[in-house]
């Protein structure tokens, strides 16, 4: 192999790290700069001309951007998509009414990931060929301490409604089913009846309620109100996830395991509820009033 060979074979490697569109003008000036630098080298000065370059990728890549399958820009999107599908996965545990197999929650999350990869390397793709149709648009401003009583006053109806189930299943079965479903099947077990597992939801539920309305009252959540609606949601979802997970709920199994089923989804509502509000808390950006306050300080 002589030297223009030796150079030849470089300008190729790298040229082949490129789009095919740029290939042949990179080549050109490539060579033509190699070529000059060797002179009347030999094949050895040629070789050690193209080391000094540096490898043929790294070459490519300062001629361009190197193509990621994951823009870097979407790294933070792409970890919270793949933590959101997994929190989607249902629990292995055994002891739920509603699980799965180890093994297939693996594969489930696997094929999330794979999912991920693709739909994030699609964006890409299209970003870099069409970026005009990802301009930055500016969007509404939003208050997120102010309270939207839209929003808080079904809330509070739902947890009450949980509430008052939850003391009193049997005649609200009954009054829903239009007095088909017999009050004396939802009589809970004296061991579930016991305080130390039964109380603590129905302590956690109204004090999430109060919370609620407090703030209905003041019209404005705070960091305190805030942290603390986070806490009992967490304590709910925890209590709730318990009662699925250990003893019966009901001595009739049929309403047992429908029980053990409601309370399953309600707490993986509870917990969701609770990491989407641990997520904007971690992202949340403070107003300009805060700033100021801050910087006064």
């Amino acid at each position: 192999m002589n030297a223009n060979d030796v150079i030849e074979s470089y300008v190729r490697d790298v040229a082949r790290n490129l789009p095919r569109r740029e290939r042949a003008d990179v080549a050109a000036e490539l060579r033509s700069l190699l070529t000059e630098e060797l002179g009347g080298g030999d094949e050895a000065a040629a070789l050690a001309i193209v080391r000094r370059f540096g490898r043929p990728a790294d070459v490519a890549a300062r001629y361009q951007t190197p193509t990621a399958v994951v823009d870097p820009a979407d790294t933070r999107n792409f970890v919270v998509a793949a933590v959101v599908g997994a929190l989607l996965i249902p629990s292995t545990n055994q002891r739920l009414p509603f699980s799965i197999d180890p093994a297939m929650a693996q594969l489930w999350f696997l094929a999330w990931l794979g999912t991920l990869v693709i739909l994030f390397a699609i964006k890409a793709w299209v970003v870099r060929r069409s970026p005009e149709r990802f301009q930055w648009k500016p969007s509404k401003v939003r208050d997120d301490d102010e309270v939207r009583i839209i929003e808080q006053i079904p809330l509070i109806a739902t947890m009450v409604f949980y509430e008052i189930a939850y003391l009193f299943p049997g005649p609200v079965i009954h009054l829903l089913s239009g007095g088909r479903v017999d009050p004396n099947v939802l009589t809970y077990t004296a061991d579930f009846a016991n305080p130390v597992r039964m109380l603590w939801f129905a302590v956690f539920l109204p004090a999430l309620i109060a919370l609620e309305a407090f703030v209905i009252v003041r019209r404005r959540w705070t960091r305190l109100t805030r942290t603390a609606e986070i806490m009992l949601f967490v304590l709910a979802a925890t209590q709730l996830g318990w009662h699925a997970s250990y003893g019966d709920i009901f001595a009739d199994a049929q309403a047992d395991f429908g029980a053990r089923m409601a309370c399953q989804l309600v707490s993986a509502a509870f917990g969701l509820t609770a990491a989407y509000k641990i997520y904007r808390e971690w992202g949340r950006i403070p107003p300009a009033n805060e700033k100021v306050k801050t910087a006064a300080a």
